[in-house]
């Protein structure tokens, strides 16, 4: 059975808007805390926070300090499951890693003999990269889907540290999923790109077939992340992601963090 908040409650978040229009949501998880249960409170109009007890009382912002981490990490483990999650899931990453798997086995069987010892390394790099693509796209889709089934058993239920702890184990497993895709494309950039602007001399002039699957990998092989996308800014936030990884706080968090915490309005 799900934990409403009680009418008391609502009174005091009613009592603390800034005025009439000031509308407000509630985080729909009671957060638990050393023995104590918490409400989040977001007036929307005034954008300013409150965290009242399950008792009714509005305690000082140092105690609640670690519940407004709870909330707030509750909220991006919301949109990493729901949000991104959804979109890395729908963007068809295995069907198209799929297809150009079967490219490059089309060029290698009708150019077999053809092709360099070298060309052929290339060749097999840049299919081996496509499956370890693939194999993290289905590590995504697991993760996203555990994730979404944790946040939706602790909505509108009491949420505890260790949710919030596995929550972020899971988070950071997504994170790391696309980190490693990166990683991928950018490792084998340079190969891919000398299987590309070699292996068309090897086509028979008039094998229609072959220069078909040849532009289509190439053109495949341009959507793909090398590092001429890669700006300054980009590579540094490698870096970052690497850590967050870790378990580290990524800066942006940190500082929307920092600004919740300014616009609480519980007693200093």
């Amino acid at each position: 059975m799900g934990y409403k908040q009680p009418l008391s409650i609502l009174e005091i978040v009613k009592k603390n808007q800034a005025h009439s229009r000031d509308h407000y949501s509630i985080l729909p998880i009671t957060l638990e805390y050393e023995n104590n249960l918490y409400y989040y409170i977001h007036y929307k109009v005034s954008d300013r926070y409150l965290v009242v007890r399950r008792d009714s009382q509005v305690p000082p912002l140092k105690e609640v300090e670690p519940v407004i981490f709870m909330a707030a990490s509750f909220v991006s483990y919301s949109n990493a499951f729901h949000r991104y999650g959804d979109e890395w899931i729908k963007a068809k990453t295995i069907p198209i890693y799929e297809r150009i798997q079967k490219l490059l086995d089309i060029l290698d069987k009708g150019l077999y003999s053809r092709l360099t010892e070298e060309q052929r390394g290339w060749l097999y790099e840049f299919r081996e990269a496509a499956q370890r693509i693939i194999d993290w796209q289905r590590e995504i889709e697991d993760v996203v889907a555990t994730g979404k089934k944790h946040m939706d058993k602790i909505t509108d239920q009491i949420a505890t540290v260790q949710d919030r702890e596995r929550l972020d184990q899971l988070q950071r497993q997504l994170i790391k999923c696309g980190y490693e895709q990166n990683q991928i494309q950018l490792k084998t950039d340079q190969n891919r790109q000398r299987l590309i602007t070699s292996i068309w001399r090897k086509i028979p002039l008039f094998h229609f077939r072959l220069w078909l699957t040849y532009f289509e990998l190439k053109k495949k092989n341009q959507k793909m992340l090398d590092w001429s996308k890669m700006d300054p800014e980009e590579i540094q936030d490698t870096e970052i992601v690497k850590k967050r990884i870790e378990g580290e706080i990524d800066p942006d968090s940190y500082q929307a963090l920092k600004e919740i915490k300014a616009a609480t309005i519980n007693p200093r």
